[in-house]
C-alpha cells in the first residue's frame, strides 16, 4: 500500500543536516507502517522502540542528561545491537508516551544532525500541551487517511489511478473511465481511507462487495472505540463526554439542513445548558488538535490571508475520514451488490472533499459567507483567492461562486459535482470537476493554467 508522501520521506533522508522527522496523524492512519514498511528498507538497518508499549524503552529518556550519545548507547544496550548514526534509521514509535523523548529531539537537533531520528505520535496535539516541546527542532509530517487517488492504488486499480492523475482539465474525460471512476469513488466514500479498512476492503472486494463492506464496517466501529478510548482516558471524565457527544453530533449537525448542503457548526443542543462557543470551545479544540475532526473557519471577506477574516466562533466541522463519517452516520450505501444511486448529500460530499484538500497538503482550509452568499471553500493560490463550489446534486447553476468571483477579482471559478471536466468561459473561466477528481485542485501549476487558459 504505496503512499503518496514517501517521496518526503525520501526528501528528509537526502538532507546533509536534517532535524528529527516527526509523523502526525490520527490513530491507526498509518505512521508506523510507513516507516517500517515503506521507507526502511532504505536503510541498510533499522533500530525501532515502541515507547507506549516498551516502558523499558521510555525509561531510558528519563534519566537526568538528554545527550544524544548517552541516548544511543542506552538504546544499544536494549536491542543488543550496534547503531550507526550515519546510515542506520532509529524510530521512536509512539513518542508521545514519553515527554522527555519529545524533549530529546531538540539535542539530537543540536547535537547530532547527521542522525537519522525518525518519530511517530497519536495525540500529539493534545500531548504537545503538557511537555517541553523542540519547537523550531523538528520535522513535520502530517499522515492522513489514504486520498482517492491512494485507494485507487490500494485496492489495485493502478491503471485508473494513473488515468486520474494525469486528467486534463481541457478535454472530457473519456466516459468509460469517467464511469468506472465514479463506481470507485462510490466504493470509497463507504470505505473510507483508514490503512486497515482499505487493505480489508482490497482483499474481499473481487468476491463480494457487500462482505467487504460488512467487514470494513466492524473496522469503522473498532476505531470510533479506540477513539472513544483515548478521549475517557486522556481528557478527564468530564471532558470526555462533552467531548464524546461533540463527535457523536457530527453527522447530524453537517445534515440539519433541508438542502442538504453542510452548515456551520451550531452550539445549541448539543450539550444541555451550553450553548455558546465558549462553553464548547475546549472540547472541540480536542477534536481538533487530535486530528479527529477537520475544523473550517467561515471567512467574511475573501482577501488573503483569510485566516485575517476568520470568527472563532463560525466554523465547519467535518470527519477526518469518509468512511468513520459513513459508519457514524449509519448511511445505508449497499443494497443487493450495488451502490444506491443518488446518496451523495452534500454534506457527505462536501466532507469527501474537505478531506481530499487536507491529504493534498492544504492544511489551512477555509469557507466564505457574504450575505446570503456562500462558497464551501476557498482555495489561496499565489495571492489570489479562488472559490470552490461543491455540488451533490446535478444542478450546476449556481450564484455565490460568482458573486465571490466578481467581489474579490478571482481569475477561476472550480465548482465539483457529478459532472465530468470540462474548462468553459473566456473572461471568467469556470472549472467543472467531477468530485472524485478534488485532489488535484492541490496543484497550484495546473490550477494557474486553467485560469491563464493558455
Amino acid at each position: 500500500m504505496r503512499r503518496t508522501i514517501e517521496k518526503n520521506l525520501q526528501l528528509w533522508k537526502k538532507r546533509t543536516l536534517r532535524k528529527p522527522l516527526l509523523l502526525r496523524g490520527v490513530r491507526q492512519s498509518g505512521k508506523t507502517y510507513l516507516l517500517r514498511k515503506l521507507f526502511a528498507p532504505s536503510f541498510p538497518a533499522v533500530h525501532y522502540f515502541d515507547l507506549e508499549q516498551d516502558r523499558t524503552a521510555a525509561s531510558i529518556f528519563n534519566r537526568d542528561s538528554l545527550k544524544p550519545e548517552e541516548l544511543i548507547n542506552a538504546l544499544e544496550i536494549l536491542s543488543g545491537n550496534t547503531i550507526d548514526i550515519h546510515s542506520d534509521l532509529i524510530i521512536l514509535d509512539e513518542i508521545q508516551a514519553s515527554p522527555r523523548a519529545l524533549t530529546s529531539l531538540k539535542y539530537f537537533a543540536q547535537d547530532m544532525p547527521e542522525a537519522f531520528i525518525a518519530a511517530t505520535g497519536s495525540l500529539l496535539g493534545i500531548s504537545l500541551g503538557y511537555s517541553s516541546f523542540p519547537v523550531g527542532k523538528v520535522n513535520y509530517l502530517d499522515v492522513n487517511p489514504l486520498s482517492f487517488t491512494e485507494f485507487l492504488a490500494g485496492v489495485n486499480e493502478h491503471q485508473i489511478s494513473e488515468v486520474l492523475k494525469n486528467l486534463d482539465y481541457r478535454k472530457p474525460l473519456d466516459e468509460f473511465y469517467h464511469s468506472r471512476l465514479w463506481t470507485l469513488f462510490s466504493e470509497y466514500l463507504s470505505v473510507g481511507g483508514m490503512p486497515e479498512a482499505v487493505s480489508c476492503y482490497s482483499n474481499l472486494r473481487i468476491e463480494s462487495t457487500l462482505h467487504a463492506t460488512e467487514e470494513v464496517r466492524m473496522i469503522m466501529h473498532n476505531l470510533l472505540n479506540s477513539y472513544l478510548a483515548d478521549i475517557a482516558k486522556h481528557a478527564g471524565s468530564e471532558n470526555s463526554t462533552q467531548i464524546t457527544e461533540i463527535l457523536k453530533s457530527i453527522p447530524a449537525q453537517l445534515g440539519r439542513e433541508v438542502n442538504g448542503n453542510a452548515e456551520r457548526f451550531r452550539f445549541k443542543g448539543v450539550i444541555p445548558g451550553k450553548n455558546k462557543y465558549q462553553n464548547l470551545s475546549g472540547a472541540i479544540n480536542w477534536l481538533v488538535a487530535s486530528s479527529i475532526l477537520l475544523k473550517v473557519p467561515l471567512a467574511n471577506r475573501g482577501e488573503q490571508p483569510l485566516s485575517a477574516w476568520e470568527s472563532p466562533n463560525r466554523f465547519k466541522l467535518y470527519l477526518h475520514d469518509i468512511g468513520i463519517l459513513s459508519h457514524l452516520a449509519e448511511i445505508p450505501l449497499l443494497k443487493k451488490e450495488a451502490f444506491i444511486p443518488g446518496f451523495y448529500k452534500g454534506w457527505v460530499a462536501e466532507n469527501f472533499v474537505a478531506q481530499e484538500l487536507t491529504a493534498s497538503g492544504m492544511n489551512q482550509l477555509h469557507s466564505w459567507q457574504g450575505g446570503k452568499a456562500e462558497v464551501e471553500f476557498v482555495i489561496q493560490s499565489e495571492g489570489i483567492s479562488i472559490p470552490v463550489e461543491v455540488k451533490a446534486g446535478r444542478r450546476t447553476q449556481a450564484k455565490s461562486a460568482g458573486i465571490f468571483a466578481g467581489k474579490y477579482a478571482s481569475p477561476l471559478i472550480v465548482k465539483l459535482g457529478f459532472w465530468t471536466n470540462s474548462l468553459t468561459g473566456d473572461n471568467k473561466p469556470t472549472l467543472k470537476l467531477p468530485l472524485y477528481a478534488a485532489g488535484l485542485l492541490a496543484d497550484q501549476n495546473r490550477i494557474r493554467r486553467a485560469a491563464e487558459r493558455d
